[in-house]
């Protein structure tokens, strides 16, 4: 069974929501237009969610193995963790939440909604 570590809700500014290490500088991801620019593939995955001007984005942070039942599956693979911090966030950092993992890679798998533009995400990481 998995073990929720976190919840946090909020308006996302631009539709964009990170999952990522919390030792990368939050300056490195936004470029010079203000939109979010290509990131780190192997410390951060950018994710599209609803805009805040069309409701809040619920993110829950899991630790666990278990698959949770009628969620698409949008990222699985490994994320370095330089200190062993994930960080979930949006554009500008103001909506974030920091978790302690073990340093180095760790396999993140994150879920949403089956629609376009989810209003939820489950960030599942594995058991510490």
């Amino acid at each position: 069974m998995n073990e929720k570590l976190a919840a946090l809700q909020f308006a996302a500014s631009n539709g964009v929501v990170f999952v990522e290490d919390a030792d990368r500088p939050l300056s490195a991801e936004i470029n010079s237009s203000g939109e979010p620019a290509e990131p780190d593939p192997t410390r951060s995955v950018t994710i599209g969610v609803a805009h805040a001007m069309d409701g809040l984005v619920l993110i829950e942070v899991q630790e666990g193995e278990k698959e949770p039942d009628g969620l698409s599956k949008l990222f699985d693979g490994p994320l370095t963790f330089e200190h062993g911090r994930l960080r979930v966030r949006d554009v500008t950092g103001d909506n974030s939440v920091t978790i302690g993992l073990s340093p180095g890679p760790s396999r993140v798998r994150i879920y949403s909604e089956a629609v376009e533009v989810p209003e939820f995400l489950l960030v599942l990481v594995p058991p510490l």
